[in-house]
């Protein structure tokens, strides 16, 4: 490890991948990765363009050259991958490309988060809106929720990119992706040998914020737990993953049946909650006491996504069927249905 916290790890087949650590946010610090492997030389994220992370992002690819001798130069770099459409990843997609002429790509259900971002912003604070008032938020906590959405949101515009990531006829050199939606629409993890870059799919100790797919197609739990079975085959070839924020992990396998096994025991619980009556918002509170702030709306969220999984499957109903039959959105009561099998998710 560098002075700066620069960690360098190197492929079965010799490749190097870099860890440049960002603050992203006040309260967030991740990673951007860059990849040297042949003539490819591939920056994996961008960060926020947030406070310092621009200047941290520079920092990380000279301090590369300095300590460790490798190009890693704006000008040396052959591609700009963003691993998904948060902006925690591609925020700083606009500084990056003023230094750059490097192409950037993205998973084809991710590019319009990028290029076409102010009207994604407006249609998905509206899908926000009505998911507040169906989960049972009271008017004002809407407005405060709604208003922590937006904040900073508008700091960033659309930027063109130069290719797409589909399958793996896009794979570039050595650098293999899995599209694994769920987390994000468009989340794709990167292997290179026996490396696999997992951006926010997979993390060490947290288990990654999930929203229900009512809010946007291609996320919710049930993508991310097939997300996840995907990665499970090929878990015992993986010697190390690196995750967009937080450690190194080296048990890929363990780690995904850990958030297996996390999930189940979520969705147990909303069951159980919902022997009675709750809307979204109720069983929030139930799970995440402790919530506030942002932290509240992302729970708010996480909940939605289990029952949303619930009812998706049969296992729950509507309470209030008739209110919803007057036809503009009105908080949701779901109930638990009886004689249903038990719910089970782990595979091993």
């Amino acid at each position: 490890m560098s002075e700066n916290g620069i960690e360098l790890f190197r492929s079965s087949n010799g490749a190097k991948v870099f860890r440049i650590p960002l603050e992203l946010f006040p309260s967030l610090t991740g990673f951007a990765h860059l990849v040297i492997a042949g003539d490819i030389i591939a920056l994996i994220d961008v960060g926020s363009g947030v406070g310092d992370s621009n200047q941290q992002l520079e920092e990380g690819l000279l301090e590369i050259k300095k300590e460790f001798g490798d190009a890693s130069g704006w000008s040396d770099l052959t591609h700009i991958i963003i691993s998904h459409g948060h902006i925690d990843h591609f925020g700083g997609l606009p500084f990056v490309k003023s230094k750059t002429s490097a192409p950037v790509g993205v998973h084809e259900l991710d590019r319009r988060v990028l290029t076409g971002y102010e009207e994604r912003l407006v249609y998905v604070a509206h899908r926000l809106q009505e998911f507040l008032i169906e989960a049972g938020v009271s008017s004002a906590k809407q407005e405060a929720l709604m208003s922590m959405y937006l904040l900073n949101k508008h700091l960033f515009k659309s930027v063109p990119i130069d290719f797409v990531i589909s399958n793996s006829s896009s794979n570039i050199g050595p650098l293999s992706f899995i599209h694994v939606p769920g987390h994000c629409p468009g989340q794709i993890v990167i292997r290179v040998d026996d490396i696999l870059l997992t951006s926010d799919h997979v993390l060490k100790s947290t288990s990654p914020h999930q929203s229900p797919e009512q809010l946007t197609m291609n996320t919710g739990l049930g993508h991310y737990l097939d997300s996840l079975e995907k990665l499970e085959p090929i878990s015992t070839e993986i010697n190390v993953a690196l995750g967009g924020h937080e450690p190194a992990m080296n048990d890929l396998g363990q780690r995904i049946l850990e958030i297996v096994e996390l999930h189940e025991q979520r969705l147990a619980q909303v069951m159980t909650l919902l022997d009675e009556p709750r809307t979204v918002a109720q069983i929030s509170k139930a799970l995440f006491p402790g919530a506030d702030g942002y932290h509240d709306l992302l729970a708010i969220e996480e909940a939605g996504a289990h029952v949303e999984y619930l009812a998706q499957r049969g296992y729950l109903a509507i309470d209030n069927l008739e209110d919803l039959e007057m036809g503009d959105p009105v908080p949701i009561r779901y109930r638990r249905r009886n004689n249903i099998p038990p719910l089970k998710l782990s595979r091993k």
